[in-house]
Parts: C-alpha cells; structure tokens; sequence
C-alpha cells in the first residue's frame, strides 16, 4: 500500500513539471479564421467528367507561372514570368491520358525591381544570363504521363526544356474545377501546379559569384492556369 501511494505521488510530480501544450489559436471575437483554400465558385464542377473532352488551349490573361527561391538561407524571394501559352487535350473520361504542352518566354522575367535609372536590369540579368534566353529564348514543359492521386489530384511527369537542357520534373496537379462561361461562350477549366527543381541541373547560374552562392539551388515552381475549350 506505501509503495502504490509513493508511486503515485511521484507520477503526480511528474505531470506537474511537464510542460503543458500551447492552447490552440483561434481568432479573434468577430474575426472569421483563415481558411484553408479559396473556395471555388458556387456553380463550379469539381468533377472532371463535367467537362467536355478534346483539345483546350491555355487563356493566358488568367494564368500564371511563379518561381520562389531562398536568399541567403533565409527569405524566399518570389518573381514571375508574364509571357506562356500552352494547350491541353483533356480526357474527361480518363483523366491519365489527357496530354499538356506549356511555352514560357524565358526573356518575360518579372521580379519588379527596377534600378536607380528606372530600368529592369536585374530581370534582363536573370534572364539573358541566368535563363541564358537569347541562345534558348524558350523554357517548355511536355508531359509524358499522369498519375491521379484523388479525385481531383494527379501527378504530372514531364521533360522540363531549360537552357537547351531537357530533364524530367514531376509537378503536383489540382484540378480546380470548370464550367461554361457566357462571356467567353466556352467550356474553361482550371488547374494548379507545383514542382521543386535543382537550378544547377539546368546549369542556371548567376554571373556575380557572390549572388549565385547566396541564392539557393532549390527553386520552387507555382502553377495557375486556366484553360477554353477550342
């Protein structure tokens, strides 16, 4: 009986001294907490059988290509490209078998910066040098095949065309939903991307060596891209 009381006042002392786990935040009175994701339209079809089979071709106005990269190990620096076009031959049927195409302008850097004359110069720098865009003024991605994770998920393997270097990637896909648009007169779907590449693999580098040793290797690639059915 002394045994099991000096047993248990010593697990009582114990949980007493352990630490006790953060409270779980909530917003505050009167603030609606953040959601998860931007929830689709209300007449949107998550399901791809919704959406009309054969070819579509990429609306550039609502897409976009976004590339994050760490600086100096520390932040993550984000830029764009403004120019792509693409197409897709979509297999409503079978998801698996649709085939995409996408075409970037290796030259439509975007990182906003300007110098003290008003000038891009540090996008035509990532451009022209890093990109290398005047001998490959293209960077293309051709998918070979695509395997669904979910209803709605799939993973996408492709060559990546960088730099006149062609390496496999594999890039993260959502189906984002689709429906019939009055204006545009056309079935549109939308997809959402994401892959991670090597720079060094495609041999971009930065001519200052002190930039190029401060910018990390690891480059993360974000999708968006809304296509209209031909």
């Amino acid at each position: 009986m002394r045994f099991t009381f000096l047993a248990a006042a010593l697990l009582l002392a114990a949980c007493a001294h352990m630490p006790m786990a953060p409270p779980v935040a909530s917003a505050p009175a009167g603030i609606s907490p953040v959601a998860a994701m931007l929830p689709p339209g209300a007449d949107t079809s998550l399901n791809a059988a919704d959406a009309p089979a054969g070819a579509y071709t990429l609306d550039s106005r609502h897409a976009s290509v976004t590339w994050r990269i760490r600086h100096m190990g520390l932040g993550i620096y984000t830029a764009r490209f403004d120019t792509l076009s693409g197409t897709l031959n979509f297999d409503p049927a079978h998801p698996e078998n649709s085939i995409v195409n996408v075409t970037i302008a290796a030259n439509s850097v975007s990182t906003g910066l300007v110098n003290a004359q008003g000038q891009r110069a540090f996008d035509h720098e990532i451009a022209n040098i890093a990109l290398g865009a005047e001998a490959n003024p293209s960077i293309t991605f051709v998918s070979r095949s695509i395997q669904l994770t979910g209803q709605t998920t799939g993973l996408i393997t492709g060559d990546l065309t960088l730099r006149g270097q062609t390496h496999p990637v594999a890039l993260e896909a959502s189906f984002e939903g689709g429906r019939f648009v009055q204006f545009f007169g056309k079935h549109v779907i939308a997809f959402s991307g994401r892959t991670m590449i090597d720079r060094s693999q495609w041999g971009v580098e930065f001519a200052n060596p002190v930039i190029n040793g401060t910018t990390g290797n690891n480059v993360e690639i974000l999708i968006s891209a809304e296509f209209r059915k031909d």
